[in-house]
């Protein structure tokens, strides 16, 4: 009986790390900005959610590294190292790197998990949405008003006027000033 109790305790622990583990997406974005000013390692985890190991990559970088530089450092180590049946690794631009299952798969997480390089900044992200849409589509497309022609003067702001417009019906029982709708005076 003893042993059930820890082997149920065992499965629960692990599912609770699980949850709380990295985000599984399809693609994710790696991001360097600024230009280093020393040399150092960008250290990454890659983890599978088929529960497999998960592969860590170091990528080096020198002192005076641009952030092209940077993300071509990036880009070649994770190629060089990751199955390219199960992951697709292109070079963007101005020092972006996407990570992809080629499948469009949520296969895997993507982390930075250390780097000791002085004035880079490693932005790392999901490019898969983590949930739907909360607000309903619309059954028909929003049209925007119409843009008024150039030139044309602006149109003023809906406001209230400063006096009311002065009622004139033709019908002296009209009190002036009274709005249309409002019913002659006894």
């Amino acid at each position: 009986m003893h042993r059930a109790t820890c082997l149920i305790a065992a499965i629960v622990a692990a599912s609770a790390f699980a949850a709380s583990g990295p985000p599984l997406a399809s693609a994710w974005n790696i991001a360097a900005t600024g230009n280093a000013t020393s040399s150092g390692d960008l250290d990454f985890r890659i983890t599978p959610a088929d529960g497999s190991n998960p592969v860590e990559i170091t990528v080096p970088v020198i002192a005076g590294a641009s952030e092209e530089s940077v993300a071509r450092s990036i880009g070649r180590a994770l190629s060089s190292q990751l199955r390219r049946d199960r992951y697709s690794v292109q070079l963007g631009e101005n020092g972006n790197i996407l990570i992809s299952d080629p499948r469009g798969q949520p296969n895997f997480s993507l982390e930075l998990i250390d780097s000791s390089i002085e004035n880079v900044r490693v932005a790392v992200q999901s490019v898969t949405p983590s949930a739907p849409p909360t607000a309903p589509m619309p059954a028909t497309p929003t049209e925007l008003p119409p843009t008024p022609p150039a030139g044309a003067p602006p149109e003023p702001a809906n406001t209230v006027p400063a006096t009311p417009p002065q009622h004139n019906s033709g019908n002296d029982s009209d009190a002036p000033g009274a709005p249309a709708s409002a019913p002659p005076p006894r």
